[in-house]
């Protein structure tokens, strides 16, 4: 049975003691003196010592050329933020004296083609169709479009408005489908059909809120639901005389450079956008006190809009 021989670690040791292990066990007619013996082992040894030592130079090269390269990245990371930490010093300044300097005082934009807020314009009421006193001291005047979401998400606004205003507020309602809402001039029509039995801001309640149905199908529907006369409905809806009417509002939006909605004039004052609500009284508010000014010189109260718009701009 041979003896257990343990395992060996190393590639230099299990070399010598491998090769102290064939010598040992060599048959007798090559047995060498040991003299020999030691000398050849000096040689093994010497070889593998030679081979580690070169393998640890490599090693201490390898790792001194990496920790070279990590001082160049950390010298050059420091001096990255060394830059940034300035330029941040410097934006901290400005903001500083930004902060000592006015606000700039807030500016309405007037584009070309389009009214200019500073002005008034004559913008006659014509047929429209109106809710509210007629000598209130504020007349609102919108082109509006059915199918226009903006159009649709102010409505609540002005309803806010009538109740808070009373009878010093009335608001008057124009026609301006857009081309590109191919549903928004039926509905139009379909509001005046309505008007002509009564019914306008009922049937433009239903338009608004239905605003992705605006069908003809439905609009006899709505007739029905508000109690119209149905046939006479359906007869307003192909009449001429009314869709003449949508045209013609259409025509004077155009004239005035009021060509999105909503648009709103207020006293005449241009007013684009569904607006929050404090936009909408502030202009309010002043045209009251102009209109109450007319009022206590002597306009009566039912000629207060027309007193208003007179000498008012026509176009842009």
């Amino acid at each position: 049975m041979r003896p257990m021989v343990p395992p060996l670690r190393s590639a230099p040791l299990r070399s010598t003691l491998g090769l102290a292990l064939v010598l040992a066990f060599m048959p007798a007619c090559d047995q060498r003196s040991d003299e020999e013996l030691r000398s050849m082992m000096s040689e093994v040894a010497s070889s593998q010592v030679s081979a580690v030592e070169s393998k640890l130079g490599a090693a201490n090269d390898d790792q001194t050329r990496r920790l070279e390269t990590l001082e160049r990245e950390v010298a050059e990371l420091q001096g990255q933020l060394a830059g940034l930490e300035g330029q941040l010093a410097g934006a901290k300044a400005e903001l500083e004296e930004l902060g000592k300097a006015p606000p700039p005082k807030p500016t309405t934009p007037s584009m070309a083609g389009r009214p200019d807020p500073a002005s008034t314009y004559r913008v006659e009421l014509g047929d429209a169709q109106t809710i509210g006193p007629a000598d209130a001291l504020v007349t609102i005047v919108t082109f509006s479009d059915f199918q226009c979401p903006f159009c649709s998400r102010v409505s609540p606004t002005i309803a806010e408005l009538r109740k808070s205003n009373g009878d010093d507020l009335r608001y008057a309602f124009k026609h301006n489908p857009l081309g590109f809402h191919k549903d928004a001039r039926a509905a139009a029509i379909a509001a005046e059909a309505a008007g002509e039995q009564g019914k306008f801001w009922e049937m433009h309640d239903k338009l608004f809120e239905n605003q992705r149905s605006l069908t003809e199908s439905n609009f006899v529907a709505w007739a029905r639901e508000l109690g119209l006369n149905v046939k006479q409905f359906e007869r307003d809806l192909a009449s001429t005389a009314i869709a003449d009417r949508v045209d013609r509002h259409q025509r004077q939006a155009n004239d005035l450079g009021a060509r999105g909605t909503p648009a709103f004039f207020i006293n005449g004052r241009f007013l684009s956008g569904a607006q929050p609500r404090e936009s909408f009284q502030r202009l309010i508010d002043e045209e009251k006190a102009k209109a109450a000014a007319k009022v206590a010189t002597g306009t009566p109260r039912s000629g207060v809009y027309a007193a208003m718009i007179a000498g008012g701009k026509t176009e842009p």
